[in-house]
């Protein structure tokens, strides 16, 4: 026999071969549906996330947070970063908890500082935040967003309008180009009409 004629022997036993195969498993699933739908028209379980999870955006880029501050950790603005997450997503006891580890690293910044007043502000502690709005604005007077969320808590979370009305009214008189100055004038405005 030639080499080309047993070559040919050789592929024909295969194609048979295969064609056997193919028709065993032909006879074997013929009761299953030919056409089967893709995995991008198949309909998806709605994945759903753990209550009090943050979306997975923010649990990625927590995630990161975490990691880089373990990497370096004397770093403060990742644990700061990490603390405005949490208090965006309106998880104000582990906000206050990371920006106090933060102010451990970093002591005496008026802006963490400020936004753990408001985190005990929004916890209910006012005294709290007070306590702490009251020693930002010992070490840096007339701090803007201090000044204002002191009024704020003097008058949503003490029922103290007077208070707050003198506190806003010096906030306007140190920095006359407060950003929210025309809505906070209307809500001095209001408050004084309301006493």
């Amino acid at each position: 026999m030639s080499e080309k004629a047993h070559i040919n022997l050789i592929f024909s036993t295969v194609i048979l071969a295969l064609g056997v195969v193919a028709a065993v498993s032909m006879y074997i699933n013929r009761d299953r549906p030919v056409i089967r739908e893709s995995l991008a028209t198949a309909p998806q379980e709605e994945t759903r996330l753990p209550e009090n999870h943050p979306p997975m955006d923010l649990s990625n880029r927590l995630i990161a947070l975490e990691e880089m501050s373990r990497k370096e950790p004397g770093n403060s603005e990742y644990r700061v970063e990490i603390g405005n997450i949490y208090y965006d997503m309106g998880q104000y006891r582990k906000a206050a908890s990371v920006y106090e580890e933060a102010l451990k690293l970093k002591p005496q910044d008026p802006n963490v500082e400020t936004d753990l007043a408001t985190c005990y502000y929004n916890l209910g502690e006012h005294d709290r935040a007070l306590k702490i709005l009251d020693a930002v604005l010992q070490y840096r007077p007339n701090f803007p967003m201090a000044m204002f969320n002191k009024g704020i808590v003097l008058q949503v979370g003490r029922n103290d309008s007077r208070g707050a009305i003198a506190v806003w009214e010096a906030l306007l008189r140190v920095n006359p180009d407060f950003p929210q100055r025309a809505a906070l004038e209307q809500r001095i405005r209001e408050s004084k009409a309301a006493q």
